[in-house]
């Protein structure tokens, strides 16, 4: 199967991060997949856009993908030309809510896409809504992670307290409620204290660290957080971020968009994975200080415990990304098959 991959640009975050696993493990599965723009390209490419849909298939001419896979509203525009005018199938890729207004955009481009993938429950509740009887399929397919290698954690004093995000206008005031809560903690200067990530909101974080009196490492934008999670011993964080360090053998507080979830454990692992660790709820979580300062108490708790390995051996079974990728291929080689036949897919 030919899978297209519609991106914005190639920036470090949770879609691209998304993208290129996903990409890497459908071409390990033997299929052949393109990604747009590709690494060795500009970061951003105007065509990109649908007004330049003929480019797009003149770039293709040599190549005809059975599906395309968009992951924004304008390359799925794009991805809505090139069916019109090649009949080539294509799926919206979901990651986030919406305003109200773009979500009545993407309600109206979906009439023309085969299905709309989700990675969490909310997020596939929160689209079957806006679809409602109508097609597509809306289906969920969990985030895939290439799992790191199981390294031997001993969790020695001074424990590593991290948070991994990028440090926008969002996620930026969660960090900053994440160092008071540190603060708050008996001997807060008794931990090495890791800020992962860099962004507009990474300037005032080091003048609250400094007046906090909390001595921390800001490693600023980093391609790969791995490095520093194989030293971490609680990750605080949503999505991927959260994730990768739940692999690692990290003790886990789930911080995000929607409010803090609480320490990540065996009881509380069905509904961090039903809001992605935080990012995507469906109700407000607390976010005050006395709340993430309780769940990261609860999180050291759990480290070198035989609930922590039961735990990191759910997420391989759930987010390994050879089985989740797999179910996503059968789903997209359906659509392709459905397109050819002339027919709509029907959900499962």
């Amino acid at each position: 199967m030919k899978v297209l991959i519609l991106l914005r640009d190639r920036s470090t975050n949770g879609i691209t991060t998304y993208n290129r696993i996903l990409a890497a493990e459908l071409a390990r599965q033997g299929h052949q997949v393109k990604v747009w723009p590709d690494s060795h390209g500009l970061t951003t490419l105007p065509w990109l856009h649908p007004a330049l849909a003929p480019l797009a298939r003149w770039r293709l001419r040599h190549w005809r993908p059975d599906v395309i896979i968009a992951n924004h509203y304008t390359q799925a525009r794009l991805a809505q030309r090139l069916r019109q005018t090649t009949g080539t199938p294509w799926v919206a890729c979901m990651h986030n809510g919406h305003s109200p207004r773009r979500m009545a955009q993407w309600a109206a481009l979906f009439g023309s896409a085969s299905g709309v993938i989700t990675m969490c429950e909310t997020m596939q509740n929160k689209y079957a809504r806006l679809v409602g009887a109508s097609m597509p399929p809306v289906v969920l397919s969990r985030l895939p992670l290439a799992l790191p290698p199981q390294l031997p954690r001993t969790h020695q004093q001074p424990l590593t307290l991290a948070y991994c995000a990028r440090l926008s206008s969002q996620k930026g005031p969660r960090c900053e409620t994440w160092l008071k809560a540190i603060a708050s903690l008996p001997a807060p200067t008794g931990y090495r204290v890791l800020v992962i990530g860099g962004g507009s909101y990474l300037g005032r974080l080091r003048s609250t660290a400094s007046a906090l009196g909390l001595n921390v490492e800001f490693t600023g934008m980093v391609k790969d957080p791995g490095p520093w999670l194989a030293r971490t011993d609680v990750i605080t964080g949503a999505g991927y971020a959260l994730m990768e360090g739940l692999l690692q053998g990290c003790a886990a507080v789930g911080l995000g968009f929607g409010g803090c979830i609480g320490a990540i454990t065996g009881a509380s692992l069905d509904e961090a994975m039903a809001v992605n660790f935080g990012d995507h709820c469906d109700r407000p979580y607390p976010d005050d200080v006395d709340t993430v300062a309780r769940a990261l108490q609860t999180a050291m708790d759990t480290l070198g415990t035989a609930e922590s390995a039961a735990l990191r051996e759910r997420m391989v079974q759930t987010f390994s990304a050879g089985p989740v990728v797999a179910a996503l291929a059968e789903f997209l080689a359906r659509i392709s098959l459905s397109a050819q036949a002339g027919q709509p897919i029907v959900p499962d």
